[in-house]
């Protein structure tokens, strides 16, 4: 019996996961989330950095169209940031005031 080679189409670590992009539509990205831990791990600052990197990784087993290279990579970066960075991610927020008599 031929030996399993890991990285297979079976293996745990390519689980495909959702990414939505900026105009709403979701995409399969085959090891999103070891995407983001690797990138994370690497104590990137830059925004612009942190982007390329996370582009770098995921066009490695994801077919991404060149014409929407800097979606991806904007979509990416703000999943990266809801992962690892919650306190710069913050999603607006409408007040409510209540107004008393006084």
């Amino acid at each position: 019996m031929p030996e399993k080679k890991p990285g297979g189409a079976g293996d745990i670590a390519r689980i495909v996961k959702k990414l939505t992009l900026l105009d709403g539509f979701r995409v399969g990205i085959v090891n999103l989330d070891n995407i983001l831990k690797e990138v994370a791990d690497l104590r990137l600052v830059d925004a612009k950095a942190i982007k390329a990197e996370l582009f770098k990784k995921a066009e490695i087993n994801n077919y991404i169209p060149s014409s929407a290279k800097d979606e991806y990579a904007t979509a990416l970066f703000k999943e990266y940031q809801r992962k690892f960075e919650p306190d710069k991610f913050k999603e607006e927020k409408t007040e409510i005031h209540q107004h008393t008599k006084g």
